[in-house]
């Protein structure tokens, strides 16, 4: 199978990954043959068809009478996602830190991590409204991120669960609109391939919990790999191929898979830093009403975008630098403070997280339109 030659330098990823690369190499060919099978029986049975696996997502395949086989294949698979852990630990470390905090560690550190690649680029680019759809992309990525954290959300049927099988199939429409426009799998592989799909779940452990970390909220190593255990469960339910992920339990090991990805891109596209300022003026939209003022709010994100990147990075990106970056320290000392005494008393510690958790659940209660990988099924 050849490398794509938009994908990096493949001798050079061989010297130094000669175990991976071969997989590797597979992966940048390879998208989610599942749910691009259903995406292809939806488009050929129609609407009936969508309400037979929305229907299964919410009930299971063995409610439905004689299912579509694309279908039956994807729910068999999904169903069969399981974990020899308690996989809810994962979610109530998660709730030991603030929606908004979680907020600005998905905006200023996972999603310009992801819209970083150049591959991504070039698939929005294709998809069209680059820039113009930033917030819809930071709220809807937020809200499928809200319904995950909470515990038993990854449950057959909750909420989280549905929500996760709806993302994987939205990438696999895109997948399949780009490709009906020509798309040049010998150039940059598979769109949305297995690759930018690894990618993405590091944005979400490796990049997201180091942000929070930089922001005052310290975990343990427990904690990580309860955090990197649902993780896995959750990237299954994604289509993941858990070849790359399946023994993480830590930064360390995340970190080299990190690395290893990163090799695959070719330099910053040029669509990265108008899309990033849509991105930016988003998180400004959303968190206004958290810090009381958008100056102030926009100053607080590009004060955390450039400590989640750090500055060379975010120069890079085109992040300026912000006024109330010098004040940052004393922010994350007081928070990281709170958070050492909380830690000492179980009831004070408990008491966060179901205040957390009321958060979310109030944040995911309010009337909304429907998000894109819902409106994708309806």
């Amino acid at each position: 199978m050849t490398w794509p030659t938009r994908r990096g330098d493949a001798a050079e990823i061989k010297l130094k990954y000669p175990e991976q690369a071969e997989q590797l190499g597979v992966a940048l060919r390879t998208g989610d043959p599942l749910a691009d099978a259903v995406v292809a029986e939806l488009a050929d049975l129609g609407p009936s068809a969508r309400r037979t696996l929305l229907a299964g997502l919410r009930d299971g395949l063995d409610s439905l009478e004689a299912p579509p086989p694309a279908v039956a294949a994807l729910l068999a698979d999904v169903e069969s996602v399981s974990s020899p852990y308690d996989i809810d630990r994962g979610a109530y470390v998660a709730l030991t830190v603030p929606p908004f905090a979680h907020n600005i560690a998905l905006g200023q550190g996972a999603l310009v991590n992801t819209y970083t690649s150049p591959v991504i680029a070039a698939v929005l680019r294709r998809t069209g409204r680059l820039t113009s759809m930033a917030k819809r992309r930071l709220d809807e990525t937020g809200k499928w991120l809200l319904q995950a954290i909470l515990p038993g959300g990854l449950e057959r049927g909750a909420g989280g669960y549905v929500a996760t099988v709806m993302v994987r199939l939205l990438h696999a429409q895109v997948r399949a609109v780009v490709r009906g426009q020509g798309w040049d799998e010998d150039t940059w592989g598979a769109p949305i391939s297995q690759v930018e799909l690894v990618r993405t779940w590091l944005d979400f452990t490796l990049v997201s919990y180091r942000a929070l970390t930089a922001m005052g909220y310290d975990f343990t190593d427990e904690e990580l790999a309860d955090v990197y255990r649902r993780w896995q469960h959750q990237g299954r339910l994604l289509g993941i191929d858990d070849a790359f992920y399946g023994d993480i339990t830590g930064h360390d090991q995340a970190a080299e898979l990190a690395d290893l990805i990163a090799m695959t891109d070719d330099g910053l596209d040029p669509d990265t830093k108008p899309f990033l300022e849509a991105l930016q003026g988003a998180a400004i939209q959303q968190l206004t009403p958290v810090f009381g003022d958008p100056v102030l709010t926009g100053s607080l994100i590009r004060a955390f975008a450039r400590l989640i990147q750090g500055d060379a990075r975010a120069d890079a990106l085109g992040i300026t630098p912000s006024e109330l970056s010098p004040l940052l320290p004393v922010l994350i000392l007081g928070t990281a403070e709170s958070r050492r005494l909380a830690r000492q008393l179980p009831e004070e510690w408990s008491a966060l997280q179901r205040n957390h958790r009321a958060a979310i659940e109030e944040i995911l209660a309010a009337p909304d339109t429907p998000t894109t990988y819902e409106a994708n099924l309806a």
